[in-house]
């Protein structure tokens, strides 16, 4: 379509636009920079003082929506030209000539020229409306033209039956969930309509009438509550109370311990009695209500002589199943002894290590054992001190240590605190077992440096340094010598922090420091091993260090 630009030559010039003319680059730099920052309101403003109108104008301004821009040619040149804020971006520029009085129209010569411009990329209009270049002379006052028909553009017709959408909030649907959710809306309260035949109260009766009500509603439920606390004495009904009480907690008592009498004796399918079945389940009550029936209900009964169907007593089955260590406790509190040989000649201790039992309990067994049931050893030939070493159940040598020296001195030598609660290292992670052996080899490394200051604790213990040194039956290994040939170095300090003999030597006569000093160039342990073993040697061999 080709939009018609409107020149308009004149003669006359007055001062006044001159005037505007020299500051017109002045103010297009300004509305420039106006139309540049980023508030529609501000961009409106500046249009709208382009456009020489006010915000009342509006509504004015806004024209026909069917009528393109070439049918409104004469709309346009009676009204000044108008610009919208919502597709205008940079600053325009009108030229208007002030409106001449028809006696000054008359001696003016006006030449209009309607030069097309480029076409848009909106349609064009019909061809019958196309404009033409027109050249006239006016010394009248113009005719005014008839009007012209302009066709209106038919426009698609708008699907208006587009469903609303109510938009919620999270809180509005959370509380709209609350309500569908509650089984008993509270009911809406009701005003009671005054019937018309009943007469209004006074105003006296009205202020009295509402505390009287409750007062007597008070009196009447005090009078009550009075009355039944006269008919009922507090300290009889308290002692009702405890007495039902009592014989309730009584008789469930009574209930319960007899039936464990009843079924104490009674052997399950799988070979085993209640106080077994309390074992394996861990059941601490239970047990203590068994040891209870075949300790005074039962007299003369040795618990001992308690056995499954294998032939296992109770501290057996407590130590293969790792039972909690207050049932260990239990049992052998009761009378079970834990000096019994059992099977493949392992005492104990030997089943403990072997099953690697939690430290408490194993606390409990090297309390009461006898001491000397440590140099016993199985049918492989191994004390549970090697069984220890093998196994790498470092917390567990420990313990026997720290027991040893408690019941031989009163207190240990070395008191190490258990970062983990005394749980043992299978039932930790693999990076906090390498953690705690970690820790273990640094504090008995440094008791190592400081071998001499317990010099006088450590020697002249004979039962201590024969279970440390006592030889394995097949090659005659002692535990340091194990200790080396695995690569535990944390051992290797743990055993020489308890005077542990390096020069103890086996069947084919290798000891341990022997085996070190050949195989130091392999073994992935430190030499320090080396000095450490020869500040025992001297320790043990009476020499100054």
């Amino acid at each position: 379509m080709m939009k018609p630009q409107i020149v308009v030559q004149t003669n006359v010039i007055t001062n006044t636009y001159m005037q505007r003319k020299s500051y017109q680059s002045i103010y297009e730099d300004i509305f420039k920079l106006l139309m540049r920052l980023p508030d529609k309101a501000l961009q409106q403003r500046v249009i709208d003082a382009i456009n020489g109108r006010s915000s009342s104008d509006k509504s004015q301004v806004i024209s026909d929506p069917t009528q393109c821009k070439n049918c409104s040619k004469k709309i346009k040149e009676e009204k000044p030209q108008k610009v919208n804020a919502s597709t205008q971006t940079e600053c325009i520029e009108t030229k208007e000539t002030r409106s001449k009085s028809p006696s000054t129209i008359k001696d003016t010569h006006i030449k209009v020229i309607v030069k097309p411009e480029l076409p848009p990329l909106k349609k064009e209009c019909p061809p019958a409306t196309r404009p033409t270049i027109v050249e006239s002379t006016v010394d009248e006052k113009p005719a005014v033209n008839p009007p012209v028909k302009v066709p209106s553009k038919r426009g698609r017709k708008r699907n208006t039956c587009v469903p609303k959408v109510v938009k919620r909030s999270a809180a509005q649907m959370a509380l709209q969930e609350r309500e569908d959710k509650q089984l008993t809306p509270l009911q809406p309260i009701k005003k009671k309509k005054l019937e018309s035949s009943v007469s209004s109260p006074s105003p006296i009766e009205t202020t009295i009438s509402p505390n009287a009500n409750s007062l007597q509603r008070r009196d009447s439920i005090a009078s009550n509550f009075s009355a039944c606390l006269g008919d009922v004495n507090l300290n009889d009904f308290c002692d009702q109370i405890d007495d039902y009480i009592n014989d309730g907690i009584q008789r469930t008592i009574l209930t319960t311990m007899s039936n464990e009498f009843l079924i104490s004796n009674v052997m399950s399918e799988e070979g085993l009695l209640p106080i077994h079945d309390a074992i394996l389940k861990s059941n601490i009550q239970g047990v203590q209500r068994q040891v209870f029936v075949w300790s005074k209900m039962k007299q003369n009964v040795d618990f001992n002589e308690l056995l499954s169907a294998d032939g296992e007593d109770c501290l057996q089955l407590a130590i293969t199943t790792d039972s909690d260590p207050e049932i260990v406790k239990i049992i052998i509190n009761a009378g079970v002894l834990p000096m019994h040989i059992y099977e493949d000649s392992n005492t104990a201790v030997h089943l403990a290590i072997i099953n690697n039992i939690k430290l408490d309990s194993l606390r409990q067994l090297m309390l009461h054992i006898d001491l000397n049931l440590l140099l016993q050893t199985n049918d492989d030939g191994y004390t549970a001190l090697h069984i220890a070493v093998i196994h790498n159940r470092y917390k567990m040598a420990e313990m026997i240590c720290n027991i040893i020296d408690q019941r031989q001195l009163g207190e240990p030598v070395y008191q190490r605190e258990e970062p983990d609660g005394g749980k043992t290292a299978d039932s930790c992670s693999k990076s906090l077992e390498l953690r705690d052996e970690k820790t273990f080899a640094k504090f008995y490394e440094r008791a190592c440096d400081r071998l001499e200051h317990n010099k006088e604790k450590l020697m002249g213990r004979r039962l201590k340094n024969e279970i440390l040194n006592a030889s394995e039956a097949r090659a005659g290994n002692v535990c340091l010598y194990y200790a080396v040939e695995g690569e535990k170095e944390h051992f290797c300090y743990f055993l020489l922090a308890h005077l542990s003999d390096p020069d103890e030597e086996n069947l084919s006569g290798h000891s341990p420091k022997s085996y070190h000093y050949e195989f130091a160039r392999v073994l992935r342990i430190s030499l320090k091993i080396a000095r450490i073993m020869d500040k025992a040697i001297g320790i043990l061999n009476g020499k100054s260090v």
